[in-house]
Protein backbone atom coordinates (compact mmCIF):
# COMPACT_ATOMS: atom_id res chain seq x y z
CA UNK A 1 0.00 0.00 0.00
CA UNK A 2 1.04 3.40 -1.41
CA UNK A 3 1.50 6.54 1.32
CA UNK A 4 -1.51 7.72 -0.91
CA UNK A 5 -3.29 5.27 -0.59
CA UNK A 6 -3.23 5.27 2.84
CA UNK A 7 -4.05 8.66 3.35
CA UNK A 8 -7.25 8.14 1.58
CA UNK A 9 -7.71 5.05 3.56
CA UNK A 10 -7.25 7.44 6.85
CA UNK A 11 -9.53 9.64 5.23
CA UNK A 12 -12.52 7.38 4.94
CA UNK A 13 -11.90 6.50 8.79
CA UNK A 14 -12.66 10.03 9.31
CA UNK A 15 -9.33 10.79 10.02
CA UNK A 16 -8.77 14.40 7.95
CA UNK A 17 -5.73 14.78 6.06
CA UNK A 18 -4.20 18.14 6.52
CA UNK A 19 -0.67 18.38 4.76
CA UNK A 20 1.75 15.92 2.60
CA UNK A 21 5.46 17.11 1.89
CA UNK A 22 8.71 15.72 0.46
CA UNK A 23 7.43 13.09 -1.77
CA UNK A 24 4.53 11.80 0.19
CA UNK A 25 7.33 10.97 2.85
CA UNK A 26 6.02 12.77 6.14
CA UNK A 27 2.21 13.51 6.15
CA UNK A 28 -0.33 14.99 9.12
CA UNK A 29 -3.94 15.21 10.22
CA UNK A 30 -6.31 15.24 12.75
CA UNK A 31 -8.45 13.11 14.55
CA UNK A 32 -11.90 14.01 16.17
CA UNK A 33 -12.39 17.10 14.31
CA UNK A 34 -14.62 19.29 15.63
CA UNK A 35 -14.39 18.16 19.20
CA UNK A 36 -12.68 18.96 22.31
CA UNK A 37 -10.44 16.27 21.65
CA UNK A 38 -9.43 17.32 18.13
CA UNK A 39 -5.50 16.37 17.92
CA UNK A 40 -2.68 16.08 15.52
CA UNK A 41 -0.82 13.14 13.86
CA UNK A 42 2.55 12.96 11.84
CA UNK A 43 3.54 9.92 10.03
CA UNK A 44 7.31 9.50 8.47
CA UNK A 45 7.19 6.87 5.46
CA UNK A 46 10.30 5.84 4.33
CA UNK A 47 8.70 4.48 1.94
CA UNK A 48 11.06 1.18 2.03
CA UNK A 49 9.41 -2.37 3.32
CA UNK A 50 9.37 -2.58 7.57
CA UNK A 51 7.40 -2.40 10.65
CA UNK A 52 4.72 0.51 11.46
CA UNK A 53 5.48 2.00 14.85
CA UNK A 54 3.12 4.00 16.81
CA UNK A 55 4.37 6.58 19.90
CA UNK A 56 1.81 8.18 21.68
CA UNK A 57 1.94 11.25 24.31
CA UNK A 58 -0.21 13.21 26.42
CA UNK A 59 -2.97 10.21 27.50
CA UNK A 60 -2.56 11.78 30.92
CA UNK A 61 -2.67 15.59 31.12
CA UNK A 62 -0.46 16.07 34.06
CA UNK A 63 2.45 13.97 32.67
CA UNK A 64 4.13 16.65 30.46
CA UNK A 65 7.28 14.77 29.39
CA UNK A 66 5.01 11.97 27.38
CA UNK A 67 3.65 14.55 25.43
CA UNK A 68 6.86 16.77 24.86
CA UNK A 69 8.66 13.75 24.05
CA UNK A 70 6.54 12.94 21.59
CA UNK A 71 6.39 16.08 19.80
CA UNK A 72 9.67 16.08 19.47
CA UNK A 73 10.19 12.06 18.46
CA UNK A 74 7.21 13.21 15.81
CA UNK A 75 10.54 15.23 13.89
CA UNK A 76 12.58 11.99 12.92
CA UNK A 77 12.94 10.50 9.96
CA UNK A 78 13.55 6.84 9.50
CA UNK A 79 15.05 4.80 6.70
CA UNK A 80 12.63 1.71 6.83
CA UNK A 81 8.98 0.95 7.38
CA UNK A 82 6.83 4.08 9.09
CA UNK A 83 7.30 6.21 12.54
CA UNK A 84 4.03 7.47 13.55
CA UNK A 85 3.16 9.58 16.17
CA UNK A 86 0.35 10.64 18.12
CA UNK A 87 2.05 14.06 20.92
CA UNK A 88 -1.60 15.00 22.19
CA UNK A 89 -4.06 12.48 22.58
CA UNK A 90 -5.98 13.88 25.90
CA UNK A 91 -5.65 17.93 24.31
CA UNK A 92 -8.15 19.26 27.60
CA UNK A 93 -6.34 17.49 30.01
CA UNK A 94 -3.02 18.62 28.68
CA UNK A 95 -4.24 22.31 28.85
CA UNK A 96 -6.07 22.10 32.45
CA UNK A 97 -2.69 19.88 33.28
CA UNK A 98 -4.10 17.39 35.46
CA UNK A 99 -4.78 13.66 34.86
CA UNK A 100 -8.09 13.09 34.39
CA UNK A 101 -10.66 14.87 31.58
CA UNK A 102 -10.98 17.67 33.29
CA UNK A 103 -14.88 17.81 34.83
CA UNK A 104 -15.01 14.09 35.00
CA UNK A 105 -13.35 12.04 38.33
CA UNK A 106 -12.17 8.82 38.29
CA UNK A 107 -11.87 5.98 35.72
CA UNK A 108 -14.72 8.01 33.81
CA UNK A 109 -11.90 11.20 33.13
CA UNK A 110 -8.90 8.80 32.96
CA UNK A 111 -8.83 7.95 29.10
CA UNK A 112 -6.28 5.41 29.87
CA UNK A 113 -9.21 3.10 31.05
CA UNK A 114 -11.24 3.55 28.18
CA UNK A 115 -10.36 0.95 25.93
CA UNK A 116 -12.25 -1.63 27.55
CA UNK A 117 -11.33 -5.41 25.51
CA UNK A 118 -14.58 -7.53 25.86
CA UNK A 119 -13.61 -11.35 24.21
CA UNK A 120 -10.77 -10.30 21.91
CA UNK A 121 -12.78 -6.90 21.23
CA UNK A 122 -11.71 -3.47 21.82
CA UNK A 123 -15.19 -1.55 22.72
CA UNK A 124 -13.44 2.22 23.57
CA UNK A 125 -16.16 4.34 25.21
CA UNK A 126 -16.24 7.99 26.44
CA UNK A 127 -15.79 10.85 23.59
CA UNK A 128 -12.05 10.63 23.14
CA UNK A 129 -11.21 6.92 22.76
CA UNK A 130 -13.29 5.86 20.27
CA UNK A 131 -11.38 8.34 17.45
CA UNK A 132 -8.13 7.30 18.90
CA UNK A 133 -9.05 3.55 18.43
CA UNK A 134 -10.00 3.63 15.15
CA UNK A 135 -6.73 5.75 14.58
CA UNK A 136 -4.87 2.83 15.96
CA UNK A 137 -6.67 0.21 14.18
CA UNK A 138 -6.10 2.16 10.73
CA UNK A 139 -2.50 2.19 10.89
CA UNK A 140 -2.40 -1.20 12.47
CA UNK A 141 1.16 -0.61 14.42
CA UNK A 142 3.58 -3.22 14.58
CA UNK A 143 4.73 -1.48 18.27
CA UNK A 144 2.90 0.89 20.20
CA UNK A 145 4.91 3.14 22.68
CA UNK A 146 2.75 4.84 24.96
CA UNK A 147 4.54 7.64 26.71
CA UNK A 148 3.51 8.20 30.97
CA UNK A 149 5.11 9.71 34.04
CA UNK A 150 5.18 8.05 37.29
CA UNK A 151 5.16 10.23 40.84
CA UNK A 152 7.82 7.96 42.00
CA UNK A 153 10.40 5.75 41.57
CA UNK A 154 9.73 1.82 41.55
CA UNK A 155 13.30 0.56 42.07
CA UNK A 156 13.65 2.60 45.69
CA UNK A 157 10.39 1.23 47.01
CA UNK A 158 7.68 3.46 45.53
CA UNK A 159 4.04 1.89 44.80
CA UNK A 160 4.39 4.15 41.90
CA UNK A 161 5.35 2.84 38.08
CA UNK A 162 7.21 5.59 37.64
CA UNK A 163 11.07 4.99 36.12
CA UNK A 164 9.68 1.67 34.48
CA UNK A 165 8.82 -0.14 31.48
CA UNK A 166 5.85 -2.03 30.83
CA UNK A 167 4.96 -4.26 28.74
CA UNK A 168 1.96 -7.08 28.32
CA UNK A 169 2.95 -9.94 26.68
CA UNK A 170 6.44 -12.27 27.24
CA UNK A 171 6.90 -12.56 23.37
CA UNK A 172 7.80 -8.69 24.01
CA UNK A 173 10.83 -8.70 26.40
CA UNK A 174 13.38 -8.93 24.32
CA UNK A 175 12.13 -5.27 23.15
CA UNK A 176 11.53 -4.64 26.62
CA UNK A 177 15.29 -5.40 27.97
CA UNK A 178 16.74 -3.55 25.06
CA UNK A 179 14.83 -0.29 26.17
CA UNK A 180 15.79 -0.51 29.87
CA UNK A 181 19.42 -1.01 28.96
CA UNK A 182 19.04 2.26 26.77
CA UNK A 183 17.10 4.26 29.31
CA UNK A 184 19.60 2.94 32.51
CA UNK A 185 22.66 4.47 30.41
CA UNK A 186 24.05 7.02 33.36
CA UNK A 187 21.96 6.10 36.00
CA UNK A 188 24.38 4.88 38.96
CA UNK A 189 21.77 5.43 41.59
CA UNK A 190 19.99 1.64 42.13
CA UNK A 191 17.07 3.48 43.14
CA UNK A 192 16.18 5.43 40.07
CA UNK A 193 17.26 2.52 37.37
CA UNK A 194 14.10 1.89 34.94
CA UNK A 195 12.86 -1.75 35.84
CA UNK A 196 10.94 -3.80 34.25
CA UNK A 197 6.87 -4.44 34.93
CA UNK A 198 4.91 -6.70 33.81
CA UNK A 199 0.76 -6.71 32.98
CA UNK A 200 -0.73 -3.33 31.77
CA UNK A 201 -3.78 -2.33 33.98
CA UNK A 202 -7.23 -3.00 32.14
CA UNK A 203 -8.59 -0.13 29.95
CA UNK A 204 -5.15 0.93 29.02
CA UNK A 205 -4.54 1.28 25.42
CA UNK A 206 -1.62 -0.50 25.15
CA UNK A 207 -3.16 -3.57 26.74
CA UNK A 208 -5.95 -3.12 24.28
CA UNK A 209 -3.78 -3.34 21.12
CA UNK A 210 -1.77 -6.10 22.43
CA UNK A 211 -4.39 -8.32 23.31
CA UNK A 212 -7.06 -7.45 20.62
CA UNK A 213 -4.63 -6.63 17.69
CA UNK A 214 -1.34 -9.04 18.73
CA UNK A 215 0.42 -5.59 18.77
CA UNK A 216 4.24 -5.55 20.58
CA UNK A 217 2.93 -3.21 23.12
CA UNK A 218 5.18 -0.80 25.71
CA UNK A 219 4.34 1.63 28.57
CA UNK A 220 7.28 3.94 28.80
CA UNK A 221 7.25 5.51 32.47
CA UNK A 222 9.92 8.57 33.50
CA UNK A 223 9.11 9.98 36.92
CA UNK A 224 8.44 13.68 37.22
CA UNK A 225 9.70 13.50 41.10
CA UNK A 226 12.91 15.45 41.65
CA UNK A 227 13.94 15.18 37.77
CA UNK A 228 13.57 18.27 35.26
CA UNK A 229 11.49 17.89 32.18
CA UNK A 230 14.51 18.17 29.79
CA UNK A 231 16.04 14.82 31.65
CA UNK A 232 12.56 13.20 31.65
CA UNK A 233 12.07 14.18 28.03
CA UNK A 234 15.55 12.85 26.93
CA UNK A 235 14.74 9.65 28.61
CA UNK A 236 11.81 8.82 26.94
CA UNK A 237 13.85 9.84 23.58
CA UNK A 238 16.34 7.29 24.30
CA UNK A 239 14.07 4.49 24.71
CA UNK A 240 12.16 5.22 21.74
CA UNK A 241 15.53 5.42 19.38
CA UNK A 242 16.75 2.21 21.18
CA UNK A 243 13.99 0.43 19.79
CA UNK A 244 13.49 2.11 16.28
CA UNK A 245 17.36 0.99 16.03
CA UNK A 246 16.61 -2.82 17.20
CA UNK A 247 14.14 -2.84 14.42
CA UNK A 248 16.54 -1.90 11.71
CA UNK A 249 14.39 1.71 11.26
CA UNK A 250 17.77 3.58 11.68
CA UNK A 251 21.22 2.93 12.11
CA UNK A 252 21.95 5.20 15.09
CA UNK A 253 20.13 6.39 18.16
CA UNK A 254 22.19 9.21 19.60
CA UNK A 255 21.48 11.30 16.21
CA UNK A 256 17.81 10.81 17.31
CA UNK A 257 17.91 11.34 20.57
CA UNK A 258 20.06 14.84 20.36
CA UNK A 259 17.18 15.41 17.15
CA UNK A 260 14.83 17.78 19.26
CA UNK A 261 13.19 20.00 16.71
CA UNK A 262 12.17 19.77 12.88
CA UNK A 263 15.18 21.34 10.67
CA UNK A 264 11.62 22.61 8.57
CA UNK A 265 9.93 24.43 11.73
CA UNK A 266 10.23 28.19 10.22
CA UNK A 267 9.42 29.34 13.81
CA UNK A 268 12.37 30.89 16.22
CA UNK A 269 13.58 28.40 18.36
CA UNK A 270 14.57 28.92 21.82
CA UNK A 271 16.26 26.78 24.31
CA UNK A 272 15.72 27.02 28.07
CA UNK A 273 17.95 25.77 30.35
CA UNK A 274 16.12 23.39 32.94
CA UNK A 275 18.73 21.69 34.35
CA UNK A 276 19.88 21.79 38.42
CA UNK A 277 20.36 25.01 39.19
CA UNK A 278 17.30 26.40 37.27
CA UNK A 279 14.11 26.98 38.97
CA UNK A 280 10.75 25.13 38.86
CA UNK A 281 8.39 24.14 36.44
CA UNK A 282 5.94 26.90 37.05
CA UNK A 283 9.10 29.60 36.17
CA UNK A 284 9.41 27.23 32.81
CA UNK A 285 5.70 27.44 32.14
CA UNK A 286 5.79 31.28 32.61
CA UNK A 287 8.91 31.51 30.15
CA UNK A 288 7.19 29.80 27.90
CA UNK A 289 3.92 31.76 27.92
CA UNK A 290 5.48 35.02 27.21
CA UNK A 291 7.68 33.92 24.28
CA UNK A 292 4.89 33.54 21.87
CA UNK A 293 5.37 32.40 18.05
CA UNK A 294 8.02 30.54 19.22
CA UNK A 295 9.16 26.79 19.73
CA UNK A 296 10.60 26.31 22.85
CA UNK A 297 12.18 23.41 24.10
CA UNK A 298 13.54 22.96 27.37
CA UNK A 299 17.06 21.29 27.51
CA UNK A 300 19.30 19.98 30.35
CA UNK A 301 23.16 19.37 30.77
CA UNK A 302 23.16 16.42 29.05
CA UNK A 303 21.52 17.79 26.07
CA UNK A 304 23.61 20.84 25.99
CA UNK A 305 26.63 18.63 26.15
CA UNK A 306 25.41 16.42 23.29
CA UNK A 307 25.58 19.54 20.72
CA UNK A 308 21.68 20.38 20.94
CA UNK A 309 22.21 24.06 21.25
CA UNK A 310 23.29 24.44 17.60
CA UNK A 311 18.99 23.88 16.40
CA UNK A 312 18.21 26.67 18.49
CA UNK A 313 18.70 30.34 17.26
CA UNK A 314 18.90 31.14 21.41
CA UNK A 315 19.65 29.87 25.15
CA UNK A 316 17.60 31.50 27.88
CA UNK A 317 19.24 30.80 31.29
CA UNK A 318 16.68 31.76 33.89
CA UNK A 319 16.97 32.06 37.23
CA UNK A 320 17.97 30.01 40.38
CA UNK A 321 21.43 29.12 40.61
CA UNK A 322 23.98 30.63 38.60
CA UNK A 323 26.89 28.41 40.24
CA UNK A 324 24.13 25.49 40.24
CA UNK A 325 24.12 25.55 36.84
CA UNK A 326 27.76 26.06 36.34
CA UNK A 327 28.31 22.92 38.04
CA UNK A 328 25.65 20.77 36.03
CA UNK A 329 26.92 22.13 32.77
CA UNK A 330 30.28 21.04 33.91
CA UNK A 331 33.28 22.72 31.78
CA UNK A 332 32.30 20.68 28.35
CA UNK A 333 28.74 21.63 28.52
CA UNK A 334 30.10 25.84 29.81
CA UNK A 335 32.71 25.26 26.78
CA UNK A 336 29.53 24.32 24.07
CA UNK A 337 27.23 27.40 25.54
CA UNK A 338 30.39 29.75 24.81
CA UNK A 339 31.15 27.92 21.42
CA UNK A 340 27.37 28.00 20.66
CA UNK A 341 27.30 32.15 21.18
CA UNK A 342 30.53 32.43 19.67
CA UNK A 343 29.24 30.92 16.36
CA UNK A 344 26.07 33.04 16.24
CA UNK A 345 23.60 32.15 19.05
CA UNK A 346 21.78 34.67 21.02
CA UNK A 347 22.71 34.15 24.85
CA UNK A 348 19.81 35.80 27.40
CA UNK A 349 20.33 35.64 31.16
CA UNK A 350 17.38 36.03 33.60
CA UNK A 351 19.45 37.08 37.70
CA UNK A 352 21.35 33.70 37.95
CA UNK A 353 21.73 33.43 34.08
CA UNK A 354 23.30 36.86 34.28
CA UNK A 355 25.84 35.80 37.27
CA UNK A 356 26.93 32.65 35.08
CA UNK A 357 27.79 34.71 32.60
CA UNK A 358 29.86 37.29 33.90
CA UNK A 359 33.88 37.70 33.97
CA UNK A 360 34.52 37.34 37.82
CA UNK A 361 33.62 33.78 38.97
CA UNK A 362 36.02 30.89 37.97
CA UNK A 363 32.63 29.03 36.79
CA UNK A 364 31.24 31.78 34.99
CA UNK A 365 30.97 32.04 30.70
CA UNK A 366 33.13 34.98 30.76
CA UNK A 367 30.60 35.74 27.97
CA UNK A 368 30.10 39.61 29.06
CA UNK A 369 33.05 41.91 30.28
CA UNK A 370 31.22 42.95 33.60
CA UNK A 371 31.71 41.77 37.14
CA UNK A 372 29.74 40.66 39.85
CA UNK A 373 29.51 43.49 42.22
CA UNK A 374 29.74 42.97 46.20
CA UNK A 375 29.66 39.56 45.92
CA UNK A 376 29.78 39.41 49.23
CA UNK A 377 26.22 40.48 50.01
CA UNK A 378 24.60 38.89 46.91
CA UNK A 379 21.64 37.55 49.45
CA UNK A 380 20.13 41.42 49.56
CA UNK A 381 16.95 40.61 49.38
CA UNK A 382 13.85 40.76 47.43
CA UNK A 383 12.07 44.10 46.09
CA UNK A 384 10.52 45.92 43.64
CA UNK A 385 12.75 48.53 42.53
CA UNK A 386 12.52 51.53 40.38
CA UNK A 387 14.85 51.12 36.61
CA UNK A 388 15.79 53.80 34.49
CA UNK A 389 15.97 52.57 31.02
CA UNK A 390 18.69 54.26 28.66
CA UNK A 391 17.97 55.26 25.04
CA UNK A 392 18.86 51.85 24.01
CA UNK A 393 16.85 50.39 26.23
CA UNK A 394 13.72 52.09 25.28
CA UNK A 395 14.56 51.41 21.39
CA UNK A 396 15.18 47.66 22.49
CA UNK A 397 12.21 47.50 24.54
CA UNK A 398 10.05 49.55 22.45
CA UNK A 399 9.18 52.06 25.41
CA UNK A 400 8.47 55.76 25.35
CA UNK A 401 8.52 56.38 29.00
CA UNK A 402 12.00 55.49 30.22
CA UNK A 403 11.18 55.23 34.66
CA UNK A 404 9.72 51.71 35.19
CA UNK A 405 9.41 49.37 38.42
CA UNK A 406 10.88 45.98 38.14
CA UNK A 407 11.13 42.54 40.61
CA UNK A 408 14.40 41.86 41.36
CA UNK A 409 15.53 38.41 43.50
CA UNK A 410 18.92 39.25 44.38
CA UNK A 411 20.52 39.19 40.76
CA UNK A 412 23.90 40.68 40.09
CA UNK A 413 25.07 43.71 41.01
CA UNK A 414 27.63 44.51 37.63
CA UNK A 415 30.00 46.82 36.60
CA UNK A 416 33.19 46.71 34.39
CA UNK A 417 35.76 44.09 34.40
CA UNK A 418 38.68 44.35 35.72
CA UNK A 419 40.45 41.98 33.62
CA UNK A 420 38.07 41.19 30.98
CA UNK A 421 38.22 37.89 28.51
CA UNK A 422 35.43 39.79 26.07
CA UNK A 423 36.93 43.25 25.32
CA UNK A 424 33.53 43.95 23.23
CA UNK A 425 31.37 47.28 24.28
CA UNK A 426 28.44 47.02 26.94
CA UNK A 427 25.57 48.71 25.83
CA UNK A 428 23.50 49.29 29.13
CA UNK A 429 19.67 49.20 28.89
CA UNK A 430 18.67 50.36 31.78
CA UNK A 431 20.06 51.52 35.66
CA UNK A 432 18.99 50.86 39.04
CA UNK A 433 17.94 53.87 40.43
CA UNK A 434 16.88 52.38 43.93
CA UNK A 435 18.24 49.70 45.98
CA UNK A 436 17.32 46.70 48.88
CA UNK A 437 20.05 46.13 51.52
CA UNK A 438 19.43 42.98 54.04
CA UNK A 439 21.59 40.43 55.65
CA UNK A 440 23.81 43.03 55.79
CA UNK A 441 24.08 45.02 52.44
CA UNK A 442 24.07 48.29 51.64
CA UNK A 443 20.70 49.93 48.93
CA UNK A 444 22.63 53.02 48.00
CA UNK A 445 25.12 50.57 46.83
CA UNK A 446 23.33 49.29 44.34
CA UNK A 447 21.99 52.46 43.20
CA UNK A 448 23.26 53.87 39.43
CA UNK A 449 24.97 50.56 38.34
CA UNK A 450 23.70 48.32 35.54
CA UNK A 451 20.19 46.66 35.44
CA UNK A 452 19.87 44.98 32.14
CA UNK A 453 23.35 45.09 29.85
CA UNK A 454 23.79 43.74 26.23
CA UNK A 455 27.62 42.75 24.36
CA UNK A 456 28.80 41.25 21.59
CA UNK A 457 30.23 37.89 21.59
CA UNK A 458 32.42 36.45 18.53
CA UNK A 459 29.19 36.14 16.00
CA UNK A 460 26.57 36.13 18.78
CA UNK A 461 25.05 38.45 20.95
CA UNK A 462 24.48 38.46 24.82
CA UNK A 463 21.52 40.09 26.81
CA UNK A 464 21.28 40.23 30.76
CA UNK A 465 18.36 40.75 32.99
CA UNK A 466 19.65 40.96 36.88
CA UNK A 467 16.09 41.78 37.57
CA UNK A 468 13.27 39.53 36.61
CA UNK A 469 10.97 41.07 33.69
CA UNK A 470 8.82 37.64 33.68
CA UNK A 471 7.90 38.49 37.06
CA UNK A 472 7.06 41.92 36.66
CA UNK A 473 3.26 43.60 35.19
CA UNK A 474 3.01 45.06 31.81
CA UNK A 475 6.43 43.78 30.72
CA UNK A 476 5.35 40.15 29.28
CA UNK A 477 6.95 41.14 26.15
CA UNK A 478 10.06 41.97 27.49
CA UNK A 479 11.67 38.38 27.03
CA UNK A 480 10.50 38.22 23.52
CA UNK A 481 11.80 41.23 22.71
CA UNK A 482 15.31 40.99 24.17
CA UNK A 483 15.45 37.14 22.29
CA UNK A 484 14.53 39.18 19.18
CA UNK A 485 17.47 41.95 20.07
CA UNK A 486 19.92 38.86 20.28
CA UNK A 487 18.45 36.28 17.28
CA UNK A 488 18.59 39.85 15.41
CA UNK A 489 15.27 39.69 13.99
CA UNK A 490 13.15 43.05 13.59
CA UNK A 491 11.47 43.80 16.89
CA UNK A 492 6.96 43.13 16.22
CA UNK A 493 5.28 44.55 19.32
CA UNK A 494 3.73 41.66 20.87
CA UNK A 495 0.40 41.44 22.73
CA UNK A 496 0.53 40.67 26.17
CA UNK A 497 -0.54 36.64 27.41
CA UNK A 498 -3.34 36.18 29.51
CA UNK A 499 -2.29 35.68 32.97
Amino acid sequence: MTAATRLAHLMFLGLVFATTAQAEEIAEGVIASGTPFETRWRVYDSEVAGPTVLVIGGVHGNEPSGHRAARQIATWPVNRGRLVVLPAANPPALAARTRRIPGMDGDAGDLNRHFEVIHDEVRPTGSAAPAIWRFVESISPDVILDLHEGYGFRAAGSKSVGTSVITHREVDDPGQQLMLRAANQGIEDPRRRFVELDGMVAGSLARAAAVALGTEAHILETTWKDQPLSRRCRQHRRMVAARLVALGMCGDSEPLVDMIVDPEDARPRIALFDGAGAGNASQGRRFEAQLPGCRVERLGSEDIRAGCLQAFDAVIFPGGSGSGQAEALGVPGRDKVREFVDEGGGYIGVCAGSYLALDNYTWGLRLVPMDSHDRKHWRRGNAILTIELTEEGRETFLKSESVREIAFRQGPLMRPSEDPENDATVDVLAWFRTGVGRNGADPATMIDTPAIVRVGFGAGRVLLFSPHPELTDDMEDWLRLAFDWAAEIKPVPQAAPSR
